[in-house]
């Protein structure tokens, strides 16, 4: 099941959720995923807001990004911000952790979510490890796709792009982790912009 944002079909699902402060009036709509013509609503997009059930909660595969895949997420990101004229971000390691550490929490949950068991919001997690932000935005994902794949759907919704074009961003960092159906893999994407 994929997830981006904010199910389970024996093949392709995404679900997508993202967040930046303040949050718009709830939407949801979906489109036929372009892996799979058989399913009816391959890609979710949710507004945000509460939880969803992706996978069954329970010890997830949590791993460090690789410097390959977020040298690559960086770059692809930045091809998106260069094209609309904006400066590129560059990876900060605690916003890295941070991600990281929300896409396995996710993973073990099995649910995709912005808020946290001990945080609110991405902005939380950030100054959680440390990070001392102005502005942060978050893109989060859960189903069974790669990073080319979660990538190509964030720039093609409206609210995640939107995250990604935040004028005056400066800091990226990205994590994924496994649930623990070994299928189910979570995202999380966090922008910033920290204080002075």
């Amino acid at each position: 099941m994929n997830v981006l944002h904010h199910f389970m079909i024996p093949a392709v699902v995404l679900l997508l959720a993202a967040c930046t402060a303040p949050p718009e009036a709830p939407q949801m709509t979906a489109r036929t995923s372009t892996l799979s013509p058989k399913l009816p609503n391959g890609i979710v997009r949710t507004n945000g807001k509460g939880e969803i059930m992706a996978a069954a909660a329970g010890q997830a595969r949590c791993v460090p990004t690789s410097p390959d895949a977020a040298a690559a997420a960086l770059a692809a990101t930045n091809r998106t911000r260069a094209a609309r004229g904006l400066t590129p971000l560059r990876t900060n390691p605690r916003l890295q952790r941070a991600a990281e550490a929300h896409a396995c929490e996710m993973a073990m949950r099995g649910a995709m979510t912005h808020a946290g068991t001990k945080t609110t919001g991405p902005m939380a997690r950030a100054k959680g490890y440390g990070y001392a932000p102005r502005l942060t935005a978050e893109n989060i994902a859960a189903g069974r796709f790669d990073l080319n794949r979660v990538l190509s759907e964030w720039n093609s919704s409206p609210d995640h792009l939107s995250n990604i074009v935040i004028s005056g961003t400066q800091d990226y960092g990205i994590g994924q982790a496994v649930a623990a159906d070994g299928k189910t893999t979570f995202w999380a994407a966090i922008y910033g912009k920290p204080k002075g």
